[in-house]
């Protein structure tokens, strides 16, 4: 079995299934649905709010903090959603 040794990064794991990626998404432009890679694992918007204007958004997890958003990300959304 490997080891990870100090400093070795960790692969990223797969996106949620039935989900597409949409690189360099502004803040404006996140659904409640879509999920986010953060701390290692993807996190499901539940809710959101506008930060002061359009070009931030407070979003909320389940069993997380909320993340300000400020720039673009790279969201994975739902083909539901699309």
């Amino acid at each position: 079995m490997h080891k990870r040794k100090a400093g070795e990064l960790q692969a990223k794991p797969t996106p949620p299934v039935g989900t597409v990626e949409q690189r360099n998404r502004p803040p404006g432009d996140v659904r409640i649905g879509d999920f986010l890679y953060l701390d290692g694992a993807f996190q499901r918007v539940r809710d959101m709010r506008a930060a002061g204007t359009s070009a931030h958004r407070v979003l909320h997890f389940t069993g997380r903090a909320p993340v300000i958003m400020r720039e673009p990300r790279t969201i994975y959304r739902p083909l539901e959603l699309l």
